[in-house]
């Protein structure tokens, strides 16, 4: 999946449930696509009172390169959620939250069978997802004459962009969605092509 466009990257493309048995112990994994910190620790809350009778509640989630987190939930240090969060990486996979819910069967797995069994929870849910492939872009605001808007359309569209929204009046508003690393140099092509008559906005 990795791609050398940076602005690319992979997220789950929808919910899903996967569950293993592991010595009498049931392990459910649920994996839930996230956009934010806040949304991943209020899902994670929710399903923590789905299964408020559950022995643990263990997590792992990535946002994206800096944001993320994880939890073992009372289970011995190391041994759940760190697992789960190296099982979203090991997929390359931003904006996932994993959450697994363990009921204890009886017997002890000790530190070993702890990591197995959470790591194996979490893959066999990944291996049941399909993924969407999302572009990480900036908003461009543009206000414009129209004898401009071939020349915009036609530069929004060699650098893959999108136009997010338009208005027309007595000149034309463009709310266009730019790849990242090419949001600095669409603007300069923009100034350059209207002798900077174009008023433009990056949000």
């Amino acid at each position: 999946m990795n791609e050398l466009n940076t602005d690319i990257y992979y997220i789950p493309a929808s919910a899903i449930e996967a569950e293993i048995k592991v010595k009498g112990s049931k392990f459910i994994a649920g994996l839930i696509p996230v956009k934010s910190k806040e949304e991943a620790e209020q899902v994670y809350l929710d399903i923590k009172k789905k299964y408020y009778d559950a022995t643990h509640n263990c997590f792992g989630y990535r946002i994206d390169a800096n944001i993320f987190r994880y939890s073992d939930d009372g289970e011995p240090n190391g041994t759940a959620g760190k697992p789960i969060l190296q099982m979203i990486d090991g997929r390359e996979l931003l904006e996932t939250l994993c959450v697994v819910t363990r009921y204890f069967g009886g017997t002890k797995l000790g530190t070993g069978g702890l990591i197995r069994a959470y790591s194996d929870a979490a893959k066999e849910a990944l291996d049941k997802i399909n993924v969407l492939k999302k572009v990480r872009s900036k908003k461009i605001k543009l206000m414009l004459n129209y004898d401009l808007e071939n020349g915009v359309r036609n530069l929004l569209n060699l650098y893959q962009g999108k136009l997010d929204s338009s208005d027309y009046s007595d000149h034309i508003e463009m709310d266009l969605l730019i790849p990242e690393s090419k949001a600095n140099r669409f603007r300069d092509e923009i100034i350059e092509l209207s002798n900077n008559t174009i008023k433009i906005e990056i949000l």
